[in-house]
Parts: structure tokens; sequence; C-alpha cells
């Protein structure tokens, strides 16, 4: 009797399965087309010309210095390891070229400032991507280490200097001006890194977490750079890719799967962190 009390429900979720499998099936079979298709892309891309810095390490000031109060961010800046060394233009160069040359790897033609009439002589509607601010963030990385030994938890805190890049992107179409996407938001960022392992002593028993610390410098943070600037491509082929998808789904048909296209395997997969983090354009901080 158990049984039959239980064949709705089982067959409730039977029908619930097979219409995700086909839901699935039909958002990767539009995602696919995307990828195959021949139709060369091409976007204008846009750069800024300097960084944006920021020291978020807290450091003691002298109370009766109001010059320093009255130029903290001079103040910050001078104090900081790395962010006064670092070159604007060799960073966001670097950025720039290692996402172009992604975007180029993903079959796509990047025009730049400078080609700004060729690419409205193209007469469509491809995407217009202004990277409108790149700021970089010096600070302290609380981390620890943990492992357990006889039974016992041990854990050893670490500060670790680091490197956060922040960038906030502008996506546009051209010849669509009514067309709104929201603020495209990405962070990466670099740190120090940590070979470490906790020891016994043989002498007392007492346990030790020895490391070797591996120091965050300059070229490091430049590479930061280039791999972020690897992943903006990356992000924004499965970004516009998804895209197509939700627009070719029926209208009352909503997208289950953030789909990510993973080039040098040539397989399409759901990924379920998305790269960027969509904001209001009115609330961009």
């Amino acid at each position: 009797m158990a049984n039959l009390q239980n064949r709705p429900f089982k067959l409730f979720v039977l029908l619930l399965l097979s219409f995700f499998i086909l839901s699935c099936s039909l958002e990767r079979k539009i995602a696919k087309s995307y990828v195959k298709t021949k139709d060369k892309k091409s976007i204008l891309l846009y750069f800024p010309t300097e960084l944006s810095k920021l020291n978020l390490k807290a450091y003691r000031m002298p109370a009766k210095d109001s010059l320093l109060f009255a130029d903290i961010d001079s103040f910050l800046m001078n104090k900081s390891l790395f962010l006064q060394y670092i070159d604007d233009s060799v960073f966001i160069s670097k950025c720039k070229q290692s996402m172009i040359k992604e975007l180029n790897n993903y079959g796509i033609n990047v025009y730049e400032y400078d080609q700004i009439n060729e690419f409205m002589n193209l007469h469509d509607s491809s995407y217009v991507i202004n990277l409108a601010q790149m700021q970089l963030e010096e600070y302290i990385l609380q981390d620890s280490a943990e492992d357990i030994i006889d039974g016992l938890n041990y854990k050893c805190y670490l500060e670790l200097d680091a490197i956060n890049l922040n960038s906030w992107f502008e996506l546009s179409r051209n010849r669509v001006h009514d067309e709104r996407y929201p603020i495209l938001y990405s962070s990466y960022f670099v740190c120090d890194s940590i070979n470490g392992a906790y020891v016994k002593s043989e002498k007392n028993d007492s346990i030790t977490f020895f490391y070797r610390r591996d120091t965050l410098a300059l070229p490091k943070i430049y590479e930061l750079a280039e791999n972020a600037g690897k992943k903006y491509a990356s992000n924004f082929y499965d970004y516009l890719l998804n895209i197509y998808v939700q627009d070719h789904l029926p209208k009352d048909q909503g997208p289950k799967f953030y789909f990510h296209y993973d080039r040098e395997e040539k397989r399409i997969q759901p990924f379920y962190y998305d790269g960027f983090t969509e904001m209001d354009p009115e609330n961009k901080q």
C-alpha cells in the first residue's frame, strides 16, 4: 500500500527531472550554436590610462601632525611597500595586451580607441567594452595554517602582504542605444605564498609550525595584470555566450545554468561561479 501511495510523488519527480534535462539540453544546444557560429565577432575595447591606488594598511600616525592628516593619501602611498613603485602604464599595458590576445584566441576581433572609425564602419551591433576603472589595493591578508596531530587541533595565524585588483566594466552595443547593461565588477588578488608544515619535536613532543615565505614582489604584481587580462577575456566570452542563450530561449523560460566555454578543451560546461558580479550602474562604488 505504501508503494501505491508514493507512486504519484515518484511520477512527479520523474516528470520534473525530465523537464529539467530537456531544459538543460535546449540551453546547451543554444550555447553550442553560439560557439560554432562562423560569423566573426568584433568588439571595441577601451582601457583607462591610469590606476587608482589605495593603501589599506593601518599605520600609527603622529596625532599632532595636522599636515599628515591633511594629506593622508600621500602619507599612505609613501608608506606602501608596492603601490608607489608600480608603473601604471606598464601594468595597464600588460593587462590590456593579455586580454586582447585571449579575445583573439576566442575568435574575436578587437578594435581599440584609435580604430574607432573602422569599428563604426562595421555597421553592426557589436559590443563595446569600457574598462571604466582599475583599482589596486595594498593590504594585509589574514590567513592561517591548521592541522590535527595526535587528535589535537593546531592553528597558526599568518599575515600576508597582498595586492587586490578591482575592475569595473561598462558594456554597450554599437547602434543599439536603448539597450542597458549592469556594471560588471571583477576582483583578483596576489599575495605572499607560504610553504610549511607542523613538526613534532623529538625532545619534548612540542609542535611547531615551520614555513618558508615566498614574499610578494613587483614581478608577481605585473603577472597579476596579465592573468587578470586573460581572465577578463574568458569571462566576457562567457557573459556574451549566456546573453545569447537567454535571448534565444522561449520567452516564458529563463536560463537555469550559467555556461562556461573551455576554449582549450573545446567544451561547454555549467559554470556555477560567475566571473563577474553585476552591479546597478547608479550605485557603482
